[in-house]
């Protein structure tokens, strides 16, 4: 029996007993025959909803909004094993509770807000709106139709989801990482346009076309350069793109953690969209402010684990991560949108620019 027909028939099992979180698609209908779980195993799951059921080579995972008690697991995994271990499938339960992006920020190691390189900010450096109290990361220098350049972060840091004004300046570093220390900050950039990002549900929404990404226009070419970080490490912004599958090594340079090293270990299929939970505030003068909170879609996340420190932080969202192989040139795996200790959450970068209308470049002001 083909493990793809046994996860179709968890999916259908689910659906069938009201356990399926709404929020999943409707897929194509497994024979229910197949689950090899008592009847009573249906209510593990009442109050949890499975959010996915995922299989990877020989192993079927299950994912519910809350996890689950030990002893309830065990009952799965025997009722799994005792039917299909002569298949040697194995079954593995985990909760999977979106990701929560907001308007904190925090530091690993040494914090170094600006990154620079004869006198220009490096990309991996600290940027936010210039009328509100937040940081994020420079993802990218990019051109535009016109030839001008464009500086690339998160919706969420220069565009305030969708909702900041045009015209906006943005600023480097991003007001939060204003101090004592670091009192110079520049007025790199003017927000222009976001990418497509919007709140409600996969069955009513088109999911498909949202990315986390806007763009602002440079004002001063000379004062950035398309470097990845600074110093013996740093490397030039690549322009070909990888294929992401499990087990990638990857590398970042980012506002809050610097250059930090990781590995894909989750890819996102477009069938099985993956919720993002956001709450930011848009200012748009002394008295007048918006608030984005609600939950956004994506047809396509890769999650990627820690080599050594965290991968990702706060502040970090827009952080451009590349390939990490010493042996070959850099290559574009994608942009952080939320990260935390133990996992990050990463959305791919080339149909985004190419709505944008925008191409990467490389070999500036390096």
């Amino acid at each position: 029996m083909e493990i793809e027909a046994l996860r179709l028939a968890i999916l259908s099992w689910a659906r069938n007993n009201g356990i399926l979180s709404e929020n999943v698609p409707f897929e194509m209908v497994g024979d229910i025959n197949l689950v090899p779980f008592e009847g009573v195993m249906a209510e593990y799951f009442r109050t949890r909803k499975i959010v996915r059921v995922e299989v990877e080579h020989r192993r079927i995972s299950i994912f519910s909004r809350l996890p689950i008690a030990i002893t309830k697991k065990k009952a799965l995994k025997k009722s799994f094993e005792d039917a299909y271990g002569h298949h040697r499938y194995e079954l593995t339960i985990d909760s999977s509770k979106p990701f929560k992006v907001d308007q904190a920020v925090q530091a690993y190691g040494k914090f170094e807000p600006l990154r620079m390189h004869k006198k220009a900010i490096c990309c991996g450096s600290s940027i936010g709106l210039g009328n509100q109290r937040n940081a994020g990361t420079l993802t990218a220098l990019a051109r535009g139709e016109n030839d001008s350049i464009f500086g690339l972060s998160c919706n969420h840091i220069v565009g305030g989801c969708s909702i900041a004004q045009p015209g906006t300046p943005i600023v480097s570093p991003g007001i939060q990482d204003v101090s004592v220390e670091n009192n110079d900050i520049f007025v790199i950039g003017d927000y222009m346009r976001p990418a497509q990002m919007a709140q409600g549900l996969p069955s009513v929404t088109q999911f498909h076309k949202n990315r986390d990404l806007a763009c602002f226009e440079i004002r001063k070419n000379a004062k950035i350069t398309s470097l990845q970080g600074s110093g013996k490490n740093a490397y030039d912004t690549p322009i070909t793109f990888a294929k992401p599958v499990v087990g990638l090594p990857v590398k970042k340079w980012g506002r809050s953690t610097g250059l930090t090293h990781g590995e894909i270990t989750y890819v996102g299929k477009s069938k099985r969209p993956e919720p993002i939970d956001y709450n930011v505030t848009c200012y748009y003068g002394p008295m007048n402010s918006q608030t984005f909170k609600g939950t956004v879609y994506y047809d396509e996340v890769y999650e990627i684990n820690p080599i050594g420190p965290p991968f990702s932080l706060g502040g970090d969202s827009g952080a451009l991560v590349v390939t990490d192989n010493p042996e070959q040139p850099e290559k574009i795996v994608g942009i952080v949108i939320a990260g935390g200790k133990n996992k990050s959450v990463v959305l791919p970068l080339k149909v985004a620019l190419n709505e944008l209308k925008l191409k990467l470049i490389s070999g500036y002001n390096v």
